[in-house]
């Protein structure tokens, strides 16, 4: 906590919390620690929190995105660029709906896989 906070203390825009520990690239799920670990951070910091790494599919986006406020993605938009251009710009779309499906909802969510009331 105390290492977030400095680094919220000396921070400008937004803060970019990794999702997990461990290597990047694409994950097959969103890590269970995350909703956890954004309460932490949201304590010590007024800065807008995004969150990456790891992050490649629209539904993994949604979920981050009731979390955080903002969600990157990397190497899932390499590889789909290294596929073709139109994969990339397909695969962006696809994320951009699927942030907007929750910057609509009445909503957000507290956790993983869950809704507030």
């Amino acid at each position: 906590v105390a290492r977030m906070a400095e680094i919220a203390r000396h921070g400008r825009g937004f803060v970019y919390l990794i999702s997990r520990l461990g290597v990047t690239g694409m994950q097959e799920t969103v890590a269970a620690a995350l909703p956890a670990s954004i309460a932490t951070l949201r304590g010590v910091c007024t800065l807008p929190i995004c969150v990456g790494f790891g992050i490649s599919t629209p539904a993994q986006a949604r979920e981050v995105g009731a979390l955080a406020d903002g969600v990157i993605v990397g190497s899932a938009l390499v590889r789909a660029a290294e596929s073709s251009v139109e994969d990339a710009l397909t695969l962006v779309r696809e994320l951009r709906a699927a942030l907007d499906e929750v910057r609509s909802s009445p909503a957000r969510s507290t956790s993983i896989g869950s809704r507030a009331p």
